[in-house]
This record gives structure tokens, C-alpha cells and sequence, in this order.
């Protein structure tokens, strides 16, 4: 269950683009009490909004604010979320477009089965797209979900990740409704010679 937004330290909530404080409202719970745990963020676009609010800026000539150009960078809610916690464990940002939350969840499990960690948090953040990207977005509601893994004997199959925000939305209802194991494919790869 995400945190109060007030869980979030006041010097740090009062600057975070909305996008960030609801990454960090999924993540607290899991590793308020938990030191060194890895943590990895998988998202499509990142914060978006920030990023297409610093184009328009520049579009009207205008000067850029430093604090959204710092917050705009995918792995910039990571930054916040080990500024809000003890002892922050390694961090990595992934995005994979419609196979980024598999995407993520093959970066945990590399991370598990070499032994690097026991668990891991993984959070997927993948939230509507609006303004001038509006028209590009399915119709699917935005997405903001952590979790906590680690690897498991085998025990039958977990609910199947498929692409998407939609498979990400099942995944969701599926843990709501205790659903505790995950299966997913690793994405494809398609190779460019340069």
C-alpha cells in the first residue's frame, strides 16, 4: 500500500514533480526498515511531463529551471528516494518501452540468481501521458506499483507478465488478490549493425 505523501521528508516533497512523489510513496514502505536493499526502477518515459514542460521553455526562450532539469532524468526519482531513506542499496533505472517492466524484473532477477541480493525492490512507473503526448496514450490507466522480490523453488506457475501498461495492470490485480509468484519472458532483442 503506497504511503501518505507526508511519509516523504517536507524539504524534499515541496520540489518533486508529482511523478517522482508517487514513485517514492510505492517504494518508502518496502525499504523504510530495510538497509541496502537494491532497488530498481523500471519506466516507458520517466517523467515526462517535466521533461516536455523544460521543451516548451525552451521553445519560448525562456530560462530553465535547474531543479525540474535535475528531476527530469529518468533515474532521478532514485536519487530522491535514497535521499529519503537509510542506508539506500544500489539503484538502477530501466526503461524498455512496452517491455519495460520485464525489462526490470529481468535486471532483479540477474541481480538475485548471481547473488548480488537476496531481494530486491523493483518499482514500475508508468503513468499516462498527457499534454502534447496525450493522443499517443492508450487508454489504460497510469500504473505506479513496487514490490518485493526473490527467488523461489519452483512451485508452479505466477501470474504471466505481457507487455504493456495492461500487463502491468494485471500484475496489480493479481497481487491484490494474493497472487504471490511472477512469470515472465525476457524481452526480445533486435540487433543494428552500425
Amino acid at each position: 500500500m503506497a504511503e501518505d505523501a507526508s511519509a516523504i521528508p517536507v524539504q524534499q516533497r515541496r520540489r518533486l514533480p508529482a511523478f517522482t512523489r508517487n514513485v517514492l510513496q510505492c517504494a518508502l514502505p518496502l525499504l523504510r526498515d530495510r538497509p541496502g536493499t537494491p532497488v530498481v526502477l523500471s519506466s516507458p518515459n520517466g517523467d515526462l511531463d517535466s521533461t516536455v514542460t523544460l521543451l516548451s521553455d525552451i521553445a519560448r526562450n525562456e530560462l530553465l529551471s535547474p531543479s525540474l532539469f535535475g528531476l527530469s532524468v529518468h533515474n532521478a526519482p532514485l536519487g530522491a528516494l535514497s535521499l529519503s531513506i537509510e542506508g539506500p542499496g544500489d539503484q538502477i533505472s530501466i526503461g524498455g518501452d512496452t517491455a519495460t517492466l520485464s525489462a526490470g524484473l529481468v535486471e532483479a532477477w540477474a541481480q538475485l540468481t548471481t547473488g548480488e541480493a537476496s531481494s530486491i525492490v523493483l518499482v514500475h512507473a508508468d503513468e499516462r501521458l498527457s499534454g502534447l503526448y496525450a493522443d499517443l496514450d492508450e487508454a489504460t490507466p497510469g500504473v505506479f506499483i513496487a514490490m518485493t522480490l526473490a527467488l523461489v523453488g519452483d512451485g508452479g506457475e505466477g501470474v504471466v507478465v505481457t507487455p504493456g501498461r495492461t500487463g502491468a495492470l494485471a500484475v496489480v490485480n493479481a497481487l491484490r488478490a494474493g497472487q504471490t509468484r511472477l512469470t515472465f519472458s525476457p524481452p526480445r532483442l533486435d540487433a543494428l549493425a552500425a
